[in-house]
């Protein structure tokens, strides 16, 4: 009788401090770097489809780090980080002054498609800007990491997001 106390316990305590399969699957390493990529849209395309903030009221880019982490790499993040800090400095826009997920100064999309390219490291994000029907190509470049694929820069029409953040500030 001992022995089957002891299991049922283990059995129960297994069950209380153990995660559910949405947690599990929230924090496990997207088996392809399309997936974060789509959960970045997903998390932030409400700037582009609703004239309200999002829950918390903040863009992506306001986020706190630990955020960030979430879909960026260590690298990217310092350099957003950077820009932010200089922009509390000079309470003046710095290098970041557009939204990178739209490639635009004004967030917005139609018919927005998301899909893994050749590279397993790059991701394609198409989409119509509603303003002027004016076709946009947004390449992901990603990295994997031991918490899963991470982007290390957004490159669209103009210079990559890396490259501009890199660019010395003011």
């Amino acid at each position: 009788m001992k022995g089957k106390t002891h299991l049922v316990c283990w059995l129960l305590l297994a069950a209380c401090v153990g995660i559910g399969p949405a947690e599990a699957a929230e924090h496990a390493p997207s088996a392809d770097a399309a997936t974060t990529v789509v959960k970045l849209y997903r998390d932030y395309a409400w700037e582009a489809v609703i004239d309200e903030p999002g829950a918390d009221g903040q863009d992506l880019f306001s986020q706190p780090a630990s955020v960030l982490g979430r879909y960026f790499s260590p690298s990217l993040i310092a350099l957003i980080l950077r820009d932010r800090d200089c922009q509390q400095r000079t309470h003046e826009l710095c290098r970041l002054d557009y939204a990178p997920l739209w490639d635009s100064q004004d967030p917005g999309a139609t018919e927005l498609k998301i899909s893994q390219t050749k590279d397993p490291a790059k991701v394609a994000v198409d989409f119509t800007y509603p303003g002027d029907s004016e076709h946009m190509h947004i390449v992901y470049v990603l990295e994997r990491t031991h918490d899963g694929w991470r982007i290390t820069d957004i490159q669209g029409k103009s210079a990559g997001l890396r490259k501009v953040l890199q660019e010395p500030m003011p």
